[in-house]
Order: structure tokens, then sequence, then C-alpha cells
């Protein structure tokens, strides 16, 4: 009879955990005029945001990285397919990250340089009204030698996804 109870309580506390567990929905966006490819760095970022966020317990997906287009029509547009995805999904919130990069620094999309993001921007949607609940934008800051890779696209990304988190635990 112990065991029983012991299982269902071990049950109920799980159920509790994950209920209490925010969904949160992915979409880069690449802002790189003239570039038609998604950059390595772009994906970097992406993975790392992904890992922040189940690192930390959040059920969390992605949407394709999004190359931004000129054509304002065309972003409302990917937004709103975004929104619709996810809310078919069940996700809670929809997290568009804009890269920006810096045309003058961005020569090579094949390998992962830090200093080709001039600044980062999101915004944070709840998914099921489509309402932006907030956003905020973020610099690398000082960029160096021991810093312009993979490790320092991650630590960027790991501060932006942990000021993204705080507005999200806001609302």
């Amino acid at each position: 009879m112990k065991k029983y109870f012991f299982a269902f309580i071990f049950a109920f506390a799980s159920a509790a955990a994950f209920s209490r567990a925010n969904s949160v929905s992915i979409q880069i966006i690449q802002n790189n005029p003239g570039q038609e490819k998604v950059w390595v760095t772009s994906q970097l970022f992406e993975q790392s945001v992904i890992n922040f966020y189940f690192d930390a317990g959040r059920i969390v997906s992605n949407s394709p990285i999004y190359i931004s287009s000129n054509d304002s029509d065309e972003n409302r547009k990917a937004l709103r397919a975004a929104l619709i995805e996810n809310n078919d999904g069940g996700m809670d919130y929809l997290v568009r990250i804009e890269l920006f990069y810096k045309s003058s620094n961005s020569s090579v999309p094949d390998i992962p340089k830090l200093a080709n993001v001039e600044k980062v921007e999101w915004k944070v949607y709840n998914v099921g009204t489509g309402i932006e609940l907030s956003s905020g934008s973020k610099k690398p800051g000082k960029i160096n030698s021991s810093n312009d890779n993979e490790i320092g696209i991650e630590r960027f990304a790991y501060a932006v996804a942990k000021d993204v988190t705080s507005s999200i635990d806001e609302n």
C-alpha cells in the first residue's frame, strides 16, 4: 500500500512540475541585407538559446531561421505564420530574436564570428492572443580574439536568453 501511495505522490509532483513549465518557441531572424543563406553564426546563436531554455527545464521548440526581408508585408506574414504554427503546437510564447549583422564585417557565412553581429533585438509574443508582451535589445560588447568564436556566440546568446526569460517571467 505504501508503494502505491509514494508512486501517486511522485506522479502528482511530476505532473505539477510540468504543468508550471512555460513552453517557449524560438524563431531567429537573420537581418543581413543582400544575403540569402543562413549563416553559421545564426545557427549557433539559435542552438545556444534553445540549449539555455532546455537546461532551464522549459519546454522549447523552434521555427526555421527566417531571413529578414525589406518587405514589411512579408515580415508580417512570417510572424502570423509563426504564431499560428505555435498556437497549433500548444506553445505559450513565441520569442523572435533578430540578429543584425554588420555589413562591413560580414563576409564569410560559414565561419562563426561574433564580430559579424552588430546587435540583437527580441520580441516576446503571447501565442494565444498574438499580443507582443515585451521587447528588448542587446549588443555583444567588446569583441576580441578570445570571444570572436563559437564560445563567444554561445555566451552572448545565453545573456540574451537570460534577459528574454526575465521579461517572460514578469508576464
